[in-house]
């Protein structure tokens, strides 16, 4: 009988042990001590996105609105960049795809869909280059897209 209760304590104090060795352990690995030389762990890297504002763009023919145009675009930046680097001229993207796209949708009016993904892509990554300069867009990313027919 003494025999089994050595071997219960015996078990019960390594299964403490253990029990707080890997709870310590975690809590290091936790802490960002558990690099080798105390290096930092590495940080994510990728391309940096600026979200831009709903555009809402009416489609006027005639004397009239006929469709409403939601155009949702985000901006990924070159590698190196980060979204800061382009605050100062953000205002002036925005009033410049503003322009195009009013521009660009009065010249498709009369056509059966007057947003199209590609052509809006195309043309904002145009307008985007020439802005802030070659070299600093990616890619112009349109993340919604909404054409609404309006009564007549």
């Amino acid at each position: 009988m003494r025999s089994r209760v050595r071997r219960f304590r015996h078990w019960l104090l390594i299964s403490c042990a253990l029990g707080c060795l890997s709870l310590s352990a975690g809590a290091v690995l936790a802490a960002g001590e558990g690099n080798p030389e105390g290096a930092p762990a590495p940080a994510v890297s990728g391309p940096a996105f600026v979200k831009l504002p709903l555009f809402n763009i009416p489609v006027i023919e005639g004397d009239k609105v006929t469709r409403q145009i939601t155009v949702g675009v985000t901006l990924e930046l070159a590698d190196g960049l980060k979204a800061d680097s382009i605050a100062e001229k953000k205002p002036e993207v925005i009033d410049a795809f503003l322009r195009d796209l009013y521009a660009m949708f009065a010249q498709r009016s009369s056509t059966t869909r007057v947003a199209v993904q590609s052509s809006i892509k195309r043309r904002l990554t145009q307008t985007a280059e020439r802005v802030l300069g070659p070299g600093k867009v990616r890619q112009v990313l349109v993340v919604e897209l909404l054409e609404q027919q309006r009564p007549q």
